[in-house]
């Protein structure tokens, strides 16, 4: 299963994790801020900048970076 990357979705978009397109690091990284498959997030603010999102009862800010290895598609 693969998707889009996360922040190629506007703001208000809710997605769900698909799949981590990552190295070792990134992905250790990404999994320990609860970003893993199967997870649905609210992107709070998208577009250009930081990756504002809400998951799982928090909020959470990534670089584009980080944003563009992670995975998903859209659920809501």
């Amino acid at each position: 299963m693969s998707g889009q990357p996360l922040n190629y979705f506007p703001s208000g978009s809710m997605v769900t994790i698909a799949q981590l397109d990552a190295g070792r690091g990134a992905k250790a990284k990404l999994y320990s801020l609860g970003l893993i498959p199967g997870t649905e997030v609210l992107i709070t603010s998208g577009g250009s900048g930081p990756c504002r999102m809400k998951l799982r009862g928090s909020e959470l800010v990534i670089g584009q970076g980080l944003a563009s290895k992670i995975l998903v598609f859209k659920t809501g």
